[in-house]
């Protein structure tokens, strides 16, 4: 794989990851209008909108990221030693894919709990 289709793939794959992101909160963030303008109390269609979105987010989310993480581990040595190599591999993704779907999972907890009290 030349560096260049290895450029785009990682760039395709990060434009993934952020619609991704994007359309997971603005849908958690329409949810919580509709919880906090709502009638209030129990839903399940909104209980089974949360669960589904936060999925999507943590699933859709991580795979994109797995994807940079292989095409990371596949830079050749030259590209490696590049000043954007070196960023490349200084960044802590499996920590970025931790952190969005701990936060996603606290997200769709608290509209979880807002709709069932």
């Amino acid at each position: 794989m030349t560096p260049e289709i290895r450029t785009q793939i990682v760039l395709t794959r990060s434009t993934d990851y952020y619609n991704i992101m994007r359309t997971t909160i603005f849908t958690l963030l329409g949810i919580a209008a509709v919880i906090e303008f709502g009638p209030g109390g129990y839903s399940a269609p909104l209980i089974t909108l949360v669960i589904t979105a936060c999925a999507y987010g943590i699933l859709a989310g991580g795979v994109a990221l797995d994807d940079i993480i292989n095409l990371r581990e596949d830079m050749d040595e030259d590209f490696a030693q590049s000043g954007y190599g070196k960023g490349v591999a200084a960044r802590n993704i499996p920590m970025l894919k931790n952190l969005s779907a701990g936060l996603l999972a606290l997200v769709g907890l608290a509209e979880i709990v807002a709709l069932v009290t």
